[in-house]
């Protein structure tokens, strides 16, 4: 009989105050949203830092036939050339920055590039000759990649020198920045979203004076007198949670799975509708346990039982 009082009073309380209800969810679901986004952009970046961490950091190229640097003066880098390149990598001076390397032959490179262009006609212009030279560091410390790719670059038979990490650096400033954006507007509407919620609870209080008078009398318990007005706003927020996580499933289905990743690559994009197995529980908690702190601080305000 108690729970279904309860729940009586709380479905009775949504309905009287409906226009507010609905404003909470919709504020609540938008706020958890941006949370949503900012915790999945964060994991991403994360992500992306250890993809790039554990792939070659810095690759130097090689001079190829058709090499236009001035370190490429005199054409395709020589045995000499490539044997210096290799010493240096080997040797004590660059041993404290180096954890390993690989090298990539002109036919290892053709046959990579025939993969990547499978299908163009003009992959059969090319032969294993026009293909350059490669070595692919691993450093210690990705920190020290600038230190490596200075040592090497303008030393003759070296065309290019590519350092991975900064090349992935403005996108990763610009998912920094997205994330902050996106927590700091997550923010502000979560505290919108608390502000309508003890809004809401202080008009379902005033609009059951009369009730709350009455349980008073019989000797209702503290607890039974609160927790209707304490759940309607879980209720609610519990709704925009479940909204966020639908909006985010459509973001990460359509934006990032369905575009981001075939652009991008699959290694480098991590982030899935897969992680909305912890996100989406993450939410709704989150939402449901704000929005009965709001209440139990309004309800202690102007509710005195």
């Amino acid at each position: 009989m108690r729970a279904r009082y309860i729940l009586g009073e709380i479905l009775t309380g949504l309905w009287r105050n409906i226009a507010m209800v609905i404003s909470v969810v919709i504020v609540t679901a938008v706020s958890l949203t941006f949370v949503g986004t900012g915790a999945l952009m964060q994991k991403q970046i994360m992500d992306m830092k250890s993809t790039l961490v554990e792939q070659s950091q810095v690759t130097i190229f090689l001079c190829s036939p058709h090499s236009t640097a001035s370190s490429c003066a005199g054409g395709a880098a020589t045995d000499a050339q490539i044997d210096s390149v290799r010493e240096a990598l080997e040797g004590d001076v660059l041993s404290p920055y180096i954890a390993s390397y690989s090298e990539r032959s002109q036919v290892e490179a053709l046959e990579i590039y025939q993969e990547q262009f499978a299908g163009e006609s003009f992959v059969s212009n090319f032969s294993a000759e026009d293909m350059p030279v490669s070595f692919h560091i691993t450093l210690q410390d990705a920190d020290d990649s600038a230190a490596v790719v200075e040592f090497f670059q303008g030393r003759d038979g070296v065309d290019e020198v590519t350092d991975l990490l900064s090349t992935f650096a403005p996108f990763i400033d610009v998912l920094n920045q997205s994330t902050m954006f996106a927590l700091g507007l997550a923010v502000l509407m979560l505290i919108a979203a608390l502000l309508l919620v003890a809004t809401t609870i202080r008009m379902s209080v005033a609009g059951r004076r009369r009730e709350i008078a009455i349980m008073r009398l019989v000797g209702a318990s503290n607890l039974f007198i609160r927790l209707p007005f304490l759940l309607e706003g879980a209720v609610a927020a519990i709704i925009g949670g479940l909204i966020a996580s639908g909006m985010l499933w459509v973001g990460l289905h359509y934006i990032v799975e369905g575009w981001l990743a075939p652009t991008l690559g699959e290694q480098l994009i991590t982030v899935g509708t897969a992680d909305l197995i912890w996100a989406a529980p993450l939410l709704v908690v989150l939402g449901a346990a704000l929005s009965i702190a709001s209440s139990v601080v309004s309800l202690n305000r102007y509710l005195k039982v």
